[in-house]
């Protein structure tokens, strides 16, 4: 993945069903992922958890394409960042 100046772009890495590696993909991270504040309290009406924002982001991006391999993200773009996986088109049923 080459350089970006826009931190909601994250490396996505796809792996086929026999755990080799495929291809690497730069997804816009596009699902909810920083909580609101107001008078210095937080507000979380509208945020997704990682996985379910991680799940919007590569149904975004993707749509049907590589829907059989797995996806993993070792850095998302969230307010509460842990590696992510989502196998076999699992962003398609979010």
């Amino acid at each position: 993945m080459g350089y970006s100046d826009d931190p909601s772009m994250v490396r996505v890495d796809f792996f086929k069903p026999s755990g080799k590696w495929y291809c690497t993909e730069a997804v816009k991270w596009t699902g909810k992922y920083f909580g609101k504040y107001e008078k210095g309290i937080e507000i979380r009406e509208d945020v997704q958890l990682p996985l379910d924002a991680f799940a919007t982001s590569l149904c975004n991006h993707l749509d049907n394409r590589l829907s059989e391999m797995t996806a993993i993200c070792l850095e998302p773009y969230h307010e509460f960042s842990y590696p992510l996986m989502l196998k076999n088109g699992e962003w398609l049923k979010k």
